[in-house]
This record gives structure tokens, C-alpha cells and sequence, in this order.
């Protein structure tokens, strides 16, 4: 951090985060935000949500996501538009420095999402948190004891039925929770594949084995030509073993009820055929 003059300030090259804090360029992590939410934040304040999945190390909020933090209601901020402001008070035992400030831990942040979240934005972060830190569904759901009138406590079971630590991104959690929510069969997740011989085939994203029925999320644009010829001798090697592969980008999550309708045709097919 460093002063500059206004007139500098007025060059295009610097960009307001919040009223006195400025940084050269947009921000490109979350962190960033967090490091100039500490300069207009007082001492009493709280990381959550998203934010206490950054500084807890599961770095999945986007760098346009506002910080989020706990408030007393003594305390005021002034220009709060770097920040979401909750004024829900985590217990003492649900705090913990972290090298980026005191955020609340693994647990109440799980408590926290599975009950204020959409469950298509939950539990791609709960994904997230439970593979990093082995966080259990019995230490969220005691939470609830602690706080038996906040808000929306009867989301967190749905919610919490829907996490799999298995996934290994947000948009694949997110792919997983449109088609489980849709009503179709519970997929398994990162599944091993071998052929009748044995041999390693590769590993999948989502699976239906009994039907050998696979979907990929591909959140990667492959120029390089020798990558595509691997991804095309993957696909190749898994139909060669019996198994139906659909590939989905992000293009195609946009429109989830069509990706529900293409995977429940499939699966309806394989099913037909078994």
C-alpha cells in the first residue's frame, strides 16, 4: 500500500475499491478485496461466507464477489459497497485468526451457506469446504442447537443431502445439484473406469455405472492440437469400453434444463437397452 496524489488517482491505470483505497488494475482474487476490506474495517470484524472460505484456504469466491464480514451493530462502516454486512453474531468457539483476519471456521462457515444460500450457489462452496478441511455434516447440523432462532435452519438438511466432497470444481458441483435437484438418479462422483480386461480406462466426473452412462464437464478450451487428440482418444477409449459419454461446457450449464433433458433422455436410452 502506498500514497498517492489525485491526480494520479484520476489515470486509468488505478481503480476505486472502496472510498480511500485504490489499486493499480481490477482486482484478480477475492484476497485482494479482503486486504483493502482491512482498511476501512475495524478490529471487531468477522470474515464469513465466502470470504471465510478464502481466508480459511478454499479460494472459490470470484473476484467480483463483495467481501463478506460480520459487524456488531455498535460498529458502522461507512461506503459499504466493497462489502456485504451481516449483523448475525458467530459465538466465540466459532471464530479463528487465519493469516488474512478472523473469520469464522469450517463448521459455522458450512452452517452459514447451507441456510442463507441458494443451494445451486451452496453446495458447490459446501464441495469445496468439505474436501478441504474434512468438515462432517453431524458438527454443522449441532450448530443448529446454538442458534435455534436465526434464520431459514429447515434449508441446511435439503442442502447438506446434496454435498459431495467428491467434486473437484464449482461448475461440476453445480452441474451435479441441477440434475439431482431435476429429479434424476444421484450420479457417482469421479469414478474409476477399466475395460474387460482390466486395464485403467480414465476417470470420470459424474457416472451412472450401473447403466455405463458418463458426464464430463469440459470448463476448458483445448487449442493445443495435441491435447485434443488426447481428450478425443479419451472419449474414444471410454465408448470402446461400453460407456456413453455426454460432455458439457459452460455454455450448455447455462441452459440446465436442457442439459436435465439430454441427460435424462440418455439415461432413459441406457436404461431401455440394460
Amino acid at each position: 500500500m502506498r500514497h498517492v496524489t489525485p491526480a494520479q488517482l484520476r489515470h486509468a491505470t488505478y481503480h476505486r475499491l472502496t472510498h480511500g483505497v485504490y489499486m493499480v488494475g481490477q482486482p484478480t482474487t477475492h484476497g485482494q478485496k479482503i486486504r483493502a476490506a482491512h482498511l476501512v474495517l475495524p478490529g471487531s470484524a468477522v470474515f464469513i461466507g465466502r470470504s471465510a472460505l478464502w481466508a480459511l484456504g478454499v479460494r472459490v469466491a470470484d473476484p467480483t464477489d463483495r467481501v463478506e464480514v460480520f459487524l456488531p451493530a455498535t460498529e458502522r462502516v461507512r461506503h459499504r459497497d466493497l462489502l456485504h454486512v451481516s449483523s448475525e453474531a458467530p459465538r466465540h468457539d466459532e471464530v479463528t485468526r487465519t493469516p488474512l483476519g478472523v473469520a469464522t471456521t469450517a463448521v459455522r462457515t458450512a452452517f452459514d451457506l447451507a441456510r442463507l444460500e441458494d443451494p445451486l450457489i451452496a453446495v458447490p462452496l459446501l464441495d469445496a469446504l468439505v474436501q478441504a478441511t474434512g468438515v462432517r455434516r453431524e458438527h454443522v447440523t449441532a450448530v443448529i442447537a446454538n442458534h435455534p432462532r436465526v434464520r431459514w435452519l429447515s434449508r441446511i438438511d435439503p442442502t447438506l443431502d446434496l454435498v459431495d466432497p467428491g467434486a473437484e470444481s464449482v461448475r461440476e458441483s453445480r452441474l451435479r445439484t441441477i440434475l439431482v435437484r431435476a429429479g434424476l438418479p444421484r450420479p457417482v462422483t469421479q469414478l474409476k473406469i477399466f475395460n474387460a480386461a482390466g486395464q485403467f480406462v480414465a476417470r470420470v466426473d459424474l457416472a451412472w455405472p450401473e447403466l455405463k452412462v458418463a458426464v464430463e464437464y469440459d470448463g476448458a478450451h483445448h487449442d493445443d492440437p495435441a491435447q485434443i487428440a488426447r481428450d478425443r482418444a479419451r472419449i474414444n477409449a471410454l465408448r470402446a469400453a461400453g460407456w456413453t459419454v455426454l460432455v458439457i461446457d459452460r455454455k450448455q450449464l447455462a441452459r440446465p434444463a436442457d442439459v436435465v433433458g439430454l441427460v435424462h433422455r440418455v439415461l432413459m436410452d441406457a436404461a431401455a437397452r440394460s
